[in-house]
């Protein structure tokens, strides 16, 4: 009888241990999945922020050519500035309003130009550091910006509490 006591208290011993080791492995974890969570309502934003920047740019391109185009010739940049110029302006004020957000400006890149005809895309690769809500603000702000400045590209990458931000903007200047 004694023995058989023995065998349940130590059966319960190793399944007080084994609980406890089983709670102190899921409290990370459950950190874990909240700060996930985060990650995809900002995420969500995001890319409800780029919905309707795309569902703008369809409006705009569904409206009669004559209504277009003498608001889309202002959009662009004039032919007697240089594309140097054009490039050293735009990226200062992107950079400028970025860390206005509290983004901090990692490095950039200037790729190639793509010359056209009648119009040149002039682009820029910037990568950012900082949280979602602010980068937010930061592309409704370039949204707003008195010349047509486009996101061409939008990579997003989680870095513990904030995000790496890659991204391609293009701007266009006129060439006649």
């Amino acid at each position: 009888m004694g023995s058989r006591r023995e065998v349940v208290k130590r059966t319960g011993v190793y399944l007080l241990v084994g609980l406890g080791i089983f709670s102190l492995l899921l409290r990370p974890l459950d950190s874990k999945i909240k700060r996930n969570r985060e990650v995809l309502l900002e995420l969500k934003e995001t890319y409800l922020l780029k919905k309707d920047l795309y569902e703008k740019k369809l409006l705009l391109a569904q409206e009669s050519p004559s209504q277009v185009e003498p608001k889309a010739l202002s959009l662009l940049y004039p032919p007697d500035v240089s594309y140097n110029s054009l490039r050293t302006k735009v990226l200062r004020w992107l950079m400028e309003k970025a860390e206005e957000k509290g983004l901090m400006v990692m490095n950039f890149e200037i790729p190639e130009l793509r010359k056209g005809k009648t119009v040149t895309e002039i682009n820029l690769i910037l990568r950012l550091k900082g949280r979602i809500r602010p980068f937010l603000e930061y592309l409704k702000e370039v949204e707003s910006a008195d010349k047509l400045i486009l996101v061409r590209t939008l990579e997003l990458y989680p870095s513990r509490d904030e995000f790496d931000i890659r991204l391609t903007f293009s701007f266009f200047r006129r060439e006649m």
